[in-house]
């Protein structure tokens, strides 16, 4: 095994607290994408005000983003106000670099993101697991009085190796012993299976179940293997290029019983792999918290509450609500089409419980590379139809507007930036065009900003 180092940022919410109490100076924000309106509702909701935003948009058009002007960074640099830029964009690099080259002292550029040096595990494609095996002092063998406690489990389809390995042994040595890890290999055929056998064979709590053909993951029997196979009081997801820190349970576990919350979301980071995308990660609060009801929606509206189904634990009967919600479509296509995206996932969850409690470790590592989930075949209009699902369950729960809106421009924002072209509205496929859902939703405003070259 080696590692490599990454550097991360993310928003820190803790830094923009401080910031909000301390209105010696005025503020303006560079950039009204999600991230410049997330900075701007959050200093209101904490009684702080900006004067406007700053954005190349303004060079071609006159507009206004919740309520503030929008200028261009040529007119900024010119007026030379007596006040203080928040950069918003989650690359921040190029903007403070410009910034600086054109005049802006460096003592009134605002960076409201946390950096994070991170050394993240590797482990090669000719790594053998038979060394891992047989280093472990690990007591394997199921104690009969000994119920597990939480389900783990992974759905994967031709994983690499080193990958793979990576994931299942940082389950197999979480902290928290008392677990099943549910592996179902969706039909693959390279040679995970065998990788995965080698690990069942020497851990009892490893339930491994092999689909001869690979199959979408809202597939019926897919869904029944998965839900029969829960019975302990949590459950969580992790992908199979993915891996938890090694006190994962026993942190989410130890916060979900004092808490007494149906769901606990961790800090996740995601890296770029072999340079494919800058990295981040979730967020920074400078503590953790437990949020119920209104409190969800604000945290829906702040991105705070992160959407993707992965990097939480769930108390069990929760998920098997929503696997039983899924059940209810009668046709693979209409399951498939409303849950082929996990954002569809968490919503209902998020909204399904009473409390959900932030932690602010960094426990979840992700890995961001082509050929993952995010960049297969999925049909572009399924993709775009459970984001549609989402925000329509968020309205008939009387989520407020407009925090249902952020949720979803933030949802398209990340499906339009990935690096496929037909994920630009001018160049949708003409079958996409067959879901009226779709159809209707490419018709709204929310995508105007998305159609031709332009990408979110």
């Amino acid at each position: 095994m080696c590692s490599t180092k990454i550097t991360a940022y993310g928003k820190d919410f803790s830094f923009l607290q401080n910031l909000a109490y301390d209105d010696s100076a005025k503020l303006c924000v560079y950039g009204c994408g999600v991230n410049g309106e997330i900075i701007c509702r959050y200093l209101k909701v904490l009684g702080r005000d900006i004067e406007y935003f700053v954005d190349r948009q303004a060079d071609s058009r006159e507009f206004t983003v919740l309520g503030k002007k929008v200028i261009s960074p040529d007119t900024f640099l010119s007026r030379a106000d007596d006040i203080q830029v928040i950069v918003s964009p989650d690359n921040q690099a190029p903007v403070i670099q410009y910034l600086t080259e054109n005049g802006i002292n460096e003592n009134n550029i605002i960076n409201p993101f946390r950096r994070v040096d991170k050394e993240i595990r590797i482990l090669e494609d000719v790594y053998d697991p038979k060394y891992f095996l047989k280093a472990s002092k690990r007591n394997r063998e199921k104690q009969a009085d000994d119920a597990p406690v939480a389900t783990i489990f992974t759905i994967l389809y031709n994983t690499p190796k080193g990958m793979l390995c990576r994931t299942i042994e940082s389950v197999l040595n979480q902290s928290f012993e008392n677990f099943t890890y549910l592996i179902i290999d969706n039909g693959s055929t390279d040679d995970s299976a065998d990788t995965i056998r080698q690990y069942a064979e020497a851990d009892a709590r490893i339930t491994y179940i092999r689909l001869e053909k690979n199959v979408p993951w809202t597939e019926k029997g897919l869904l029944t293997k998965l839900k029969d196979s829960i019975s302990t009081d949590y459950v969580a997801m992790v992908d199979s290029d993915d891996y938890y820190e090694l006190d994962f349970l026993e942190k989410t576990i130890k916060i979900s019983r004092a808490d007494g919350s149906d769901m606990v979301q961790v800090n996740t980071l995601t890296y770029a792999h072999k340079g494919f995308r800058y990295s981040y990660f979730t967020h920074y609060l400078g503590r953790d918290i437990c949020i119920k009801g209104e409190e969800k929606e604000r945290c829906f509206m702040l991105r705070i509450l992160f959407v993707p189904v992965w990097g939480k634990l769930y108390k069990s009967g929760l998920f098997k609500q929503l696997i039983d919600l899924m059940l209810t479509y009668e046709t693979e296509y209409d399951r498939d089409c409303n849950f082929c995206l996990d954002i569809s996932w968490m919503t209902y969850m998020a909204l399904a419980c009473d409390r959900v409690s932030l932690c602010d470790d960094l426990l979840h590592i992700r890995t961001w590379r082509p050929g993952s989930s995010e960049h297969s075949d999925n049909h572009s209009s399924k993709w775009l139809s459970s984001i549609v699902w989402s925000f329509e369950h968020l309205r008939k729960n009387n989520v407020e507007y407009e925090a249902a809106q952020v949720f979803e421009e933030s949802a398209l924002m990340w499906l339009f930036s990935l690096p496929r072209e037909e994920y630009s509205l001018s160049d949708f496929r003409k079958e996409d065009m067959d879901n009226k859902r779709v159809a209707d939703f490419l018709n709204r405003p929310v995508c105007d900003k998305y159609r031709g070259d332009q990408h979110g």
